[in-house]
């Protein structure tokens, strides 16, 4: 069945109200927009006809919202902010370049974050929207210009490059190793609390079955979806873990992890640049030679 929806207010009428319910006052409303007080009372009045519904209570040199009107001043308030910031980014006058950039969470913190200004210094006339992600598109890039992916490069129907070249490597911090030292011994690490991150093939068993320790079944203490998670557990001493090169580099130099053993194993995944299937735009082509020369890649020309 179909609903009949009441058509809105007038739109004159809900910006009278909500400039004269913010600033509590008609006066200060009709300055804002740039009308008469009388235009104002006249405008909150015609609402108050509309919704039938008393919106403010008048007293002398004093404005009061009814309960109607304080529960209804935040809807209008989002409503008004968010046409705002949409036009101004559609039509404003800020005419740099809006890049959407979609990738993981480790990537943003770990590697992209700290470089940016480098970014911005060079390319002045374009704006950066990050946009942080747990799992990388499968037929498109969504919702962003591109997309700095973690996977093993399957994607279908896009233009991707692989970025980084990884291994798996064993970390803790250097509190966790102080109160238990493995000394390179896999067999002590096994008897030991293990973090490990969700999604990807390497994984604890396989660690230990390419040193020769097949029968082994390590079960981790702490799982997680994101490398952003287990990286914060393993620098707050909550056991070893396996991760990849690339998301732990930072923190090595850092020394809030340290490598606990020598043994690191080859990653099949990677980090990725997808690309919609579709010529390039100037920004996309900007970002995406910065990116492969911050990571001393060869550039395509």
């Amino acid at each position: 069945m179909k609903l009949n929806r009441k058509p809105l207010p007038p739109l004159n009428a809900m910006k009278a109200f909500e400039a004269a319910a913010r600033l509590k006052s008609l006066t200060r409303a009709a300055e804002e927009l740039h009308v008469t007080q009388g235009a104002v009372s006249q405008q909150v009045k015609l609402l108050e006809e509309y919704l039938n519904t008393q919106l403010f209570i008048r007293k002398p040199r004093k404005l009061e919202l009814t309960d109607a009107a304080r529960a209804y001043l935040p809807v209008l308030t989002e409503a008004f902010n968010n046409l705002q910031a949409s036009t101004d980014e559609l039509f404003g006058t800020d005419h740099r370049a809006l890049l959407t950039i979609k990738c993981g969470t480790s990537f943003i913190h770990r590697w992209l974050v700290p470089r940016l200004a480098r970014f911005y210094k060079n390319n002045p006339g374009i704006r950066i929207r990050l946009m942080s992600s747990v799992w990388p598109s499968q037929n498109e890039v969504e919702e962003a210009d591109l997309e700095i992916s973690n996977g093993f490069g399957d994607w279908t129907g896009m233009k991707v490059e692989r970025l980084t070249k990884e291994h798996w490597v064993v970390v803790a911090s250097p509190e966790f190793l102080e109160k238990y030292p493995v000394d390179n011994d896999a067999l002590k690490i096994i008897q030991l609390p293990l973090i490990s991150t969700i999604g990807d093939r390497e994984n604890w068993q396989q660690w230990f079955r390419k040193q020769g320790y097949g029968g082994l079944m390590p079960m981790p203490l702490l799982e997680s979806d994101t490398s952003t998670m287990a990286m914060e557990a393993a620098c707050n001493h909550a056991g070893l873990l396996l991760t990849r090169s690339f998301h732990v580099s930072s923190l090595l130099e850092d020394k809030r992890l340290i490598q606990a053993h020598d043994f690191t194993l080859p990653s099949t995944g990677a980090h990725y640049l997808v690309l919609p299937n579709k010529p390039l735009s100037a920004k996309v082509r900007a970002f995406s030679d910065w990116l492969k020369y911050e990571l001393k890649l060869p550039m395509k020309t």
